[in-house]
């Protein structure tokens, strides 16, 4: 940037183009709207598009360079493409944390339950829910069948009583511990497997109280923004945060068309002469967190508002299946998401 500096003079009109690519081209985009210069942002779908005008398949960054110094200087006149409401930005970058966190919870959760399988078959069948609070205390404390058994049932039924809040009668707590005497004992296995199972656990705890803080910062920023979202059915807190922070300013969209092709949920159609294909299936361009926000969104909608109710019936009578019904509905949703945005005024819910 200082060399840049002093090879340029103060009064430069000169427009930098660059691919959005989140976290690595923000500070350098940060650097140069600081120091006043106009920024174009190429979404990476537009570079790699007019990429592939080129008959070689070369990747390198100084192709990559040319290739956008040629899309500013034929395309239409460039517009600055601004970064300016930070707290946008914050959210996208607050759920895109919150859903890595998520996926690795997940992660273990599999893995618990494969161990769980492994050293105490049918676990599940006299326990309930794996992830409860009883069954995580059991396991925290013990891990594995035989640790249970090696324990005295009044011992045992202490923990049950105490996290079950006396919900888990003795009679099923007796169950409980029969059936971990049952097991076939490996100890060679055991041994290796309580460690894993102890580590998974503390592992989801700790991605438990992230999402949970993450969640609360979400809140905080929301309420900050005060947006007008949350007011269409379907669309609590969480959600409209994915949702405006993917979606960034919305005045970047001229129309709500746009900001649906923007979400990839867009019908593909293939015409060609007389011929024409409209297979139905959407693009899914764009953000994948985006669509799985709006797909929930759309499904929960359609329980409590009038319209989107009649909306989806409608997709239902006419032979689309449950999924094509939401994708439908989310594209409808997702234009009154826009006129609410764009208008700032609170959606008027329909009751069913």
């Amino acid at each position: 940037m200082n060399k840049f500096k002093s090879d340029i003079e103060d009064d430069t009109d000169a427009f930098f183009g660059m691919e959005a690519s989140g976290i690595y081209s923000f500070p350098l985009y940060s650097a140069l709207k600081r120091d006043g210069h106009f920024v174009k942002l190429y979404n990476p779908i537009q570079t790699n598009g007019y990429r592939k005008i080129e008959i070689r398949k070369t990747k390198t960054d100084s192709i990559d360079a040319a290739i956008i110094a040629d899309m500013l200087r034929y395309q239409e006149p460039p517009v600055t493409t601004a970064i300016d409401n930070l707290k946008l930005y914050q959210l996208r970058e607050l759920c895109r944390v919150r859903q890595r966190n998520i996926e690795k919870r997940t992660k273990c959760k599999i893995q618990l339950v494969r161990d769980i399988d492994t050293v105490w078959p049918g676990y599940k069948s006299v326990i309930g829910s794996v992830y409860g609070k009883t069954s995580i205390a059991l396991l925290k404390e013990y891990s594995v069948p035989s640790n249970v058994v090696s324990k005295p049932f009044e011992e045992v039924y202490e923990i049950i009583k105490q996290h079950s809040r006396s919900q888990i009668s003795m009679t099923r707590a007796k169950e409980i511990y029969k059936h971990a005497s049952n097991m076939l004992t490996v100890p060679e296995i055991d041994s290796i497997v309580s460690i894993e199972i102890k580590t998974l656990i503390s592992e989801i705890e700790l991605y438990d109280k992230q999402i949970m803080a993450i969640e609360e910062t979400m809140v905080q920023t929301m309420k900050m923004i005060d947006s007008k979202i949350t007011t269409i059915p379907g669309i609590a807190t969480i959600t409209g945060a994915t949702i405006l922070g993917e979606i960034g300013d919305v005045g970047r969209f001229s129309s709500a068309k746009k900001l649906v092709a923007f979400a990839g949920l867009d019908p593909i159609t293939n015409q060609s002469g007389k011929f024409e294909n409209k297979s139905g299936h959407i693009s899914k361009r764009g953000s994948p967190q985006l669509r799985s926000a709006l797909f929930m969104a759309a499904n929960s909608s359609r329980q409590y508002d009038k319209n989107f109710k009649q909306y989806y019936d409608g997709k239902i009578e006419r032979g689309k299946h449950h999924s094509s019904a939401v994708n439908a509905t989310a594209a409808k949703l997702f234009r009154v998401v826009y006129w609410v945005l764009k208008k700032d005024k609170e959606y008027k819910v329909q009751l069913v």
